[in-house]
């Protein structure tokens, strides 16, 4: 009953408000004018006195006007919305209007109407505006404010790089933005082409900042190759002869790194990743997401996706989590679902144009592609070939594979996909592979596996592949083989602990972490010294499932 009242009497003041407002508009018993400059403007002297302390303590029963001496700069248009919030609690005005308003609110102690343009700001912030109102922000003293847009431009550093007021940014607020250690980046990469995107909208003044500026980028955390590409031509002959010197050090002397104090190696936070496996069977059918927890070296249940599915594939696109086709109650599926990690809000995105299970997908440069499979039986075992773009969210036909297959892997390797073993039907096991070139759309035969093997675990790690355990056809092996992809070889490395098909492993910290298959056993690998080493167990053995990389900070733990 009182929120009910509650309720009826702000409707009843807002409409007593918006009545006076009217009589404002129309100068009906306005008893007071404020005067600035040459503006005079009629109101009612007690909304004004309940808004502004200067007015309370300025006005009495006789005072019929007040002229701002002080006010002569100020706009009638900046007097007009401050009496608009008067009378109304809201103004419409853009951007470049509220710093007036402000200045207006402050010198007549109209505390609310200040509030209410600050909160204005922090609701208005974009990657459009964010510099101007931090700036603002900075130089008024608004703290609050002041650290809210610095968090906001450092969440979204990938997207204000891309706009003019970038481009204008302070070399000392880009060395403070390429410092923070939680800058909104995946990659290093991506916070190296800020930089080069600042330095050259005008290269001839600002290479004097490059050398102070290259020292807040990760370097270490940059390959080879893309030091020679982007680096090198950039600015190579610029660096300073310890930062190069540091540079070469690193990379070829690895016993000299604890020595580099200029380079800083450490990930920053947005790019430090985690492990989530998706989905998977065993005895019965999971929609269960586990997280691997780094620091307490703990798994635990992240979400469920409460769905039937079996053979899907997941991948991650940003905070988005899409399963991709499967079996849903006995027949195969082109559906395709959209979790968002932050909200666990899930839609259908376009479906796939062939209905497929026990497929393989990938994303590279941020489109997703999927390949082979078999739609419902051994007998429809599939060697097409899609590719899906989330900013069109539609699907293209692409070049099909030339062995059919179900139960392979994949991995990919800059823009190359390896297309690795599985089986043609129930019987036939496969050793072969192939390479699907992404800019050309082709297909070419590679160096086949010493094995044949299907439904075992496939992981890139620098230049090489690993083809991990699986069945052969006849049994289950814990062979490990792997691929160079300089030499076009496989060599036999360290076999893994169990004979197992169903793990799956990805790369992390330049170790391989392999999990699950036919136990809940979890080992690392570590390639330098060719050794397994057993980790904590996941909750339930499972099979068929799918092991993704993902920021611990997307994930909150």
């Amino acid at each position: 009953m009182c929120e009910i009242y509650n309720e009826v009497r702000g409707r009843h003041a807002v409409a007593i408000l918006e009545r006076m407002h009217s009589f404002y508009e129309e100068s009906v018993l306005c008893n007071f004018e404020l005067v600035v400059g040459n503006n005079r403007f009629p109101m009612h002297k007690l909304i004004l006195i309940t808004n502004s302390d200067y007015f309370k303590s300025k006005l009495n029963d006789t005072t019929s006007e007040i002229i701002l001496e002080e006010c002569q700069e100020i706009l009638s248009e900046t007097v007009k919305m401050a009496i608009e919030f008067f009378y109304l609690g809201e103004i419409d005005m853009d951007l470049h209007q509220v710093p007036k308003v402000i200045e207006f609110a402050k010198l007549i102690q109209a505390d609310k109407l200040e509030k209410y343009c600050l909160d204005y700001f922090e609701k208005i912030t974009n990657s459009e505006n964010s510099l101007f109102i931090e700036d603002y922000a900075k130089q008024n003293g608004y703290l609050r404010l002041l650290e809210q847009t610095k968090t906001y431009v450092t969440n979204n550093y990938l997207e204000i790089i891309q706009k003019e007021q970038f481009i204008n940014m302070s070399s000392d607020r880009l060395g403070e933005l390429l410092q923070s250690d939680y800058l909104k980046v995946t990659t290093e990469e991506q916070a190296f082409q800020g930089l080069k995107i600042w330095i050259e909208m005008d290269i001839e003044s600002r290479m004097i900042h490059l050398n102070t500026l290259l020292k807040y980028i990760r370097l270490p955390l940059l390959s080879v190759q893309f030091l020679l590409k982007e680096l090198k031509p950039l600015c190579y002959s610029s660096l300073s002869s310890e930062l190069m010197w540091d540079i070469l050090e690193w990379y070829h002397n690895p016993k000299t790194r604890s020595c580099l104090a200029t380079l800083n190696s450490t990930p920053r936070m947005s790019a430090i990743q985690t492990i989530l496996i998706v989905g998977g069977n065993f005895n019965e059918t999971s929609g269960e997401i586990e997280t691997y927890n780094n620091s307490v070296e703990r798994w635990s249940t992240f979400y469920n996706l409460n769905n039937k599915m079996n053979w899907f594939q997941a991948v991650l696109l940003d905070s988005k989590l899409l399963t991709i086709g499967g079996n849903i109650g006995g027949a195969s599926t082109n559906k395709v679902y959209c979790l968002d990690i932050a909200t666990k809000q899930t839609t259908e995105l376009k479906e796939m144009l062939h209905a497929r299970e026990l497929f393989k997908a990938t994303v590279v440069n941020g489109q997703v592609f999927v390949f082979g499979g078999r739609f419902d039986v051994d007998a429809d075992v599939l060697n097409s070939s899609e590719r899906y773009d989330p900013t069109s969210n539609s699907w293209t036909l692409l070049a099909p594979m030339l062995t059919k297959r179900t139960n392979h892997e994949i991995a990919a390797i800059a823009n190359e996909i390896y297309i690795i073993g599985g089986r043609q039907n129930s019987e036939n096991r496969l050793n072969t592979m192939e390479v699907y070139n992404i800019n050309q759309n082709i297909w070419t035969v590679a160096p086949p596996m010493s094995e044949k093997r299907s439904s075992f675990a496939v992981v890139a790690l620098g230049d090489h592949i690993y083809a991990i355990g699986g069945h052969n056809g006849k049994s289950t092996i814990n062979s490990v083989e792997r691929f160079d992809v300089k030499s076009q070889t496989w060599t036999y490395v360290k076999e893994y602990p169990e004979s197992s098909h169903g793990q799956k492993a990805v790369a992390l910290n330049d170790k391989i972490i392999c999990v699950g298959g036919s136990y809940s056993s979890v080992f690392e690998y570590d390639p330098s010294t060719d050794k397994w080493t057993p980790r904590d167990h996941i909750s339930k053995s499972r099979c068929n499932f799918n092991i993704l990389l993902a920021p611990m900070d997307l994930l909150k733990i």
